[in-house]
């Protein structure tokens, strides 16, 4: 399951950090379940030596990168870090720069030689045309692969336009803004519905990182990087149907149970993890009912074929009040389940089975407003 991860937001990041999260992510099991990346954004990297090679704040890393690599690597884990592709870093006050612009191919030769394994690629200080994106994007990519390392490349171009050109480009790509709070997570979710088609094994669309309920983030101060719990357990749900990567944004051991009980949930990660097409559908969800989203009103079903026939589905509610959401006869058809035929339900946050359907309508009963949700894997009896 290589595609969950915990990524550090701050510009506090140090090196006594990286390790108690290295630490507690096998401590607390959430390794076991996938979450195998360490990845340390913005923050670490202070400037150039006389050479041009990357220089990193030796105060807050006083071992250095190689050695914090080794660490994180000699935990069974996989180390990330960050750059962008202009010549700044994005919302570090302490140090807006310097970026890989100029330095491509140095700077991966240098960062893999630390033992990256992951690295997070933004773009403040680069042209945004779109196809000076997409060449200086490519160079880091032919940069990457010359170094013969696997490494997972995360395109952090904020732009829903990435979406048709990111497999040629990178593992996974950024569609829309940062994701700070339940608005703006509401947003990509709009975005999400036309790009299903450009997700499949070895890329993937973004929308950015799971924030929990701000509790324990460390991300920069926009007055509102924020959501309630049942924001936070929608979002890993919609997260884990469009298929994409799982990155937690807060320390883990400093969140609430719910919050690591949503992250922990083996059912739905599964769901994100289920990367066997069946021959009917894409590889990502799509929304079967539903219009976009404001962030006070709309409801919306989202589903994710499974490659054993079954559909992993949610009932989104962003209207305030709590109310039943219907999956009727139009609804199945879309996941061409016949009319008449059964199926048995179960309820993935709940962890119990349902019953057993003949499909003409379901309703998911009091869906919780405001950003609630209620998500059901139906498989064929």
């Amino acid at each position: 399951m290589g595609y969950c991860s915990w990524m550090d937001t701050s510009s506090d990041v140090t090196e006594a950090r990286i390790k108690y999260i290295a630490d507690g992510l096998v401590s607390s099991g959430l390794a076991k379940l996938g979450y195998i990346y360490v990845n340390v954004d913005e923050g670490w990297l202070k400037g150039r030596d006389s050479n041009g090679n990357m220089v990193w704040d030796s105060v807050k890393f006083p071992s250095g990168m190689k050695a914090l690599g080794d660490y994180i690597h000699s935990k069974g884990l996989k180390y990330g870090l960050y750059t962008s592709r202009g010549n700044v870093q994005c919302s570090t006050s302490q140090y807006q720069g310097p970026g890989s612009y100029g330095y491509y191919q140095q700077d991966i030769k240098l960062m893999v030689s630390w033992g990256m394994d992951y690295l997070k690629c933004d773009s403040c200080g680069g042209s945004q045309a779109h196809d000076v994106a997409f060449q200086e994007y490519g160079q880091i990519r032919d940069a990457l692969n010359s170094t013969g390392r696997p490494v997972f490349f995360s395109l952090c171009g904020w732009y829903y336009w990435y979406a048709p050109e990111g497999y040629s480009l990178g593992n996974s790509w950024r569609i829309d803004g940062d994701g700070d709070n339940w608005g703006a997570l509401t947003n990509a979710i709009n975005a999400m519905a036309d790009l299903t088609a450009y997700s499949s094994p070895g890329g993937w669309n973004d929308p950015d990182l799971l924030i929990g309920t701000g509790v324990g983030s460390y991300g920069p101060d926009r007055g509102g990087w924020y959501q309630t719990d049942l924001q936070s357990r929608s979002q890993f749900s919609m997260w884990s149907v469009f298929s994409a990567p799982l990155l937690i944004s807060a320390n883990f051991l400093s969140v609430s149970t719910y919050a690591l009980a949503t992250w922990s949930n083996s059912e739905v990660i599964a769901v994100n993890q289920n990367h066997g097409r069946h021959p009917d559908f894409p590889y990502s969800g799509f929304r079967i009912t539903g219009t976009n989203l404001t962030q006070n009103s709309g409801t919306n079903i989202w589903g994710r074929a499974l490659n054993d026939g079954s559909f992993a589905v949610v009932f989104l509610n962003n209207f305030p009040n709590a109310m039943d959401i219907t999956c009727d006869e139009t609804c199945f058809a879309k996941m061409k389940y016949a009319s008449g035929s059964k199926l048995t339900v179960r309820d993935l946050w709940a962890h119990t089975n349902v019953g057993t359907i003949t499909v003409s309508s379901f309703t998911a009963k009091t869906v919780p407003g405001a950003g609630g949700c209620a998500m059901y894997r139906f498989s064929p009896s």
